[in-house]
């Protein structure tokens, strides 16, 4: 499930606007015990903390206000995102699943329950409570989009196409419609259409790195390698100080330059990648391909050994660290990282980007 670990990140802030589509309280109910004034500070406080990005304490918060007034049905809501945020799925899911008990026909409680199925890697749940919601209200922007994000994540491209193809037409204005539909159309080596729709994407918003990087990619495919880098090197210069969790430009370009034969500055951009994202296994094997092309051999095994550690299936770094360790003398080493090559290497292959 590793497309899904890679692809939250990309998705970073679509539980807080599923959440947000109708928030408002709940009116006390007549002859439920309900402390309104111990639940509202609670409530305002697990807010605030929430967005300071203290999830335990909006847990603590969110609950007892809940716990002051269980007649204030959305604020479970409100827990099972903070719940959803300090990454306690299990919780938020169940949070979500008593709010719908009592508001069953809530389509905010959907989305938040859908999503967190997302998140908790559940995606026939998840997709089952989007359709859920697209049947009440077939245009709702989020519910499109955590629907076509499932079914690009589970390997449905046809639908997924489908589903961003109905958010572009009645959200022309969202730029994650025509985002998914150029990844779609990158991956189906439909360059040219997925180029012009990460072109859209740039008119929607200047701004959008992953549209920059996205272009690196597309005109990388076409071998023009100095577009190539000019749009990496964009992308790399929006998010250098603005977005410190973004790494795949860093590596993007590291990989461009090293097919370009300059080892020295892939390895750079490569260490910039794997200090922005220590747990990315393709950033250490490009990092550690870079070192051995530089004939640092114990460095590049290092690297290697990371890169293989953080992935068990990945086998690039395998295979290479067979080589580097033959190219050092360690025969044995190199005899066991060959055999756990030709083991990983029987799985499908997946897409690393």
């Amino acid at each position: 499930m590793r497309l899904f670990q890679s692809f939250v990140a990309f998705l970073g802030g679509l539980c807080t606007v599923a959440a947000l589509h109708a928030q408002s309280a709940t009116p006390p109910l007549v002859g439920v015990a309900c402390n309104l004034l111990v639940s509202e500070d609670e409530r305002h406080e697990g807010l605030n903390t929430l967005h300071a990005g203290k999830y335990a304490a909006a847990e603590r918060a969110f609950q007892n206000a809940f716990d002051a007034c269980p007649s204030q049905h959305s604020i479970l809501l409100d827990l099972s995102r903070a719940e959803l945020q300090a990454k306690t799925l299990s919780e938020a899911i169940r949070s979500a699943q008593r709010f719908l008990e009592l508001e069953p026909n809530s389509i905010d409680g959907r989305i938040v329950l859908a999503n967190a199925f997302f998140m908790a890697q559940r995606p026939q749940d998840a997709l089952r409570e989007s359709e859920a919601v697209l049947r009440q209200e077939p245009a709702l922007a989020v519910a499109l989009k955590l629907k076509g994000n499932v079914q690009y994540l589970t390997g449905d491209l046809d639908g997924a196409l489908a589903t961003f193809v109905t958010l572009l037409d009645k959200h022309p204005e969202d730029e994650e419609g025509p985002y998914m539909l150029g990844r779609i159309y990158y991956q189906e080596k439909r360059i040219d259409h997925a180029t012009g729709q990460f072109q859209r994407v740039l008119k929607l918003n200047p701004k959008s790195y992953k549209a920059y990087d996205n272009l690196g990619l597309c005109y990388q495919s076409l071998g023009d390698t100095e577009l190539a880098t000019r749009y990496f090197l964009t992308a790399i210069k929006l998010v250098d100080k603005d977005h410190p969790e973004y790494d795949w430009a860093y590596a993007n370009l590291a990989s461009l330059l090293l097919d370009a034969g300059d080892a020295e500055k892939a390895f750079g951009f490569a260490s910039k990648a794997a200090t922005r994202n220590p747990n990315s296994a393709r950033n250490f094997y490009i990092g550690g391909k870079a070192l051995s092309k530089l004939g640092k051999h114990e460095l590049s095994a290092n690297w290697l050994e990371r890169s293989a550690s953080l992935d068990s299936k990945y086998p690039e770094p395998l295979y290479l660290l067979s080589r580097v360790y033959s190219q050092l003398g360690q025969k044995e080493k190199a005899k066991e990282a060959l055999e756990r090559f030709e083991v990983v290497k029987k799985d499908a292959p997946r897409e690393r980007r």
